[in-house]
């Protein structure tokens, strides 16, 4: 039971950051806008969810406050899909960080562990070079998502009872001065969303029993790509982050009880699995454009299942290459993957 209270304490805090999130940022929608039409550019787009991504280390709460933005009409649907993608590259950091914090006794342990996050990374980018094309040219996420989100909304059952949310989040709500504090409301708004989605992930891992026996879980379930895909899906979506679930792998891969080879369908499967704190807030914002937002998530990853899955050697070895030949990784090389990893998105946003 107070696992379970645990758990629904958070789940609440993840509705209360977004109906903060949302409010705040309504107030200041028309300052925003204006700054950002000026600067905004689909390049830059993806650099700010690239790097905000990686220094929360949450694509959940960029992808959150993402939908937000789109349903206030702060930003348009087409700016929140660069966001979005380069979040989606973003929030890779968080394996490559487990796998330096990893005990390993031997430099090819090491490795091992650090090609799960490598083989994340290098996927996400192919991803994210992938989605630019297509929405650059075509705005085929744009489109499709809105016409998804268009024709589903009204099918939603939980859309049609909004004023749940404004029951059980207004009485806290009200307390803030969001009137005069518009700002400091959307930063603490953000800092809560982190926060919920850090301790769901940690308060439903308590659920199923604890860490070692969700690792295990996975270890038994890797026979085939297709099992593996779908409980990367699964998982993924119950614990609210890919982050969590694929960082499970890498002390499996270092203590080399599951292959690279193995792992790359339930990474693939985390990456659709993870768009569901995405949808969710969608629906709790209500708006067309924000689940739409959320649409576009879910999108990214099927297109990458459906060129990627039937793929998996391609990846395999192209990791493989990467670790072994081009960056002959160490632990010391590593570390400056991970700094430059993040430097790289700043740059492109001060230059662009």
């Amino acid at each position: 039971m107070k696992k379970w209270l645990k758990l629904i304490f958070f789940i609440y805090l993840f509705i209360l950051s977004i109906e903060l999130i949302k409010k705040s940022s309504l107030l200041l929608a028309p300052d925003i806008k204006t700054l950002l039409i000026q600067n905004i550019t689909p390049l830059k787009a993806i650099s700010v969810g690239w790097f905000t991504t990686s220094v929360v280390q949450s694509s959940g709460a960029v992808s959150s406050i993402t939908a937000a933005f789109a349903g206030s009409d702060i930003i348009s649907l087409s700016t929140a899909v660069y966001i979005l993608i380069g979040a989606s590259l973003g929030t890779t950091i968080t394996a490559m960080i487990i796998s330096l914090i990893t005990v390993t006794y031997k430099r090819k342990d090491f490795r091992h562990g650090f090609e799960i996050a490598l083989t994340y990374s290098i996927y996400s980018a192919f991803l994210v070079v992938i989605v630019f094309f297509l929405e650059f040219f075509f705005s085929i996420f744009s489109r499709i998502s809105l016409f998804l989100a268009t024709t589903l909304e009204n099918k939603i059952f939980l859309l049609k009872i909004p004023n749940v949310i404004d029951i059980i989040t207004n009485p806290i709500i009200n307390t803030f001065p969001i009137e005069t504090q518009k700002f400091l409301a959307l930063v603490f708004g953000f800092m809560l969303l982190i926060i919920a989605l850090r301790y769901i992930g940690k308060s439903v891992m308590e659920v199923l029993g604890g860490e070692e026996e969700a690792r295990k879980f996975i270890n038994k379930h890797f026979e085939s790509k297709y099992k593996a895909y779908f409980m990367g899906v699964a998982l993924t979506a119950i614990v609210f982050s890919s982050s969590i679930t694929i960082g499970l792998l890498v002390p499996l891969a270092a203590a080399r009880l599951i292959s690279l080879k193995k792992a790359i369908p339930f990474i693939l499967g985390a990456d659709l699995g993870t768009f569901t704190d995405t949808f969710l807030a969608s629906l709790i914002i209500g708006e067309t454009t924000a689940i739409a937002t959320a649409f576009a998530y879910a999108l990214f990853a099927v297109v990458g299942a459906i060129i990627f899955l039937p793929n998996i050697n391609f990846l395999h070895k192209i990791t493989k290459y990467t670790s072994n030949k081009l960056i002959k990784i160490s632990r010391k090389k590593a570390l400056y993957i991970l700094i430059a990893f993040i430097l790289i998105p700043l740059a492109l946003i001060l230059i662009f």
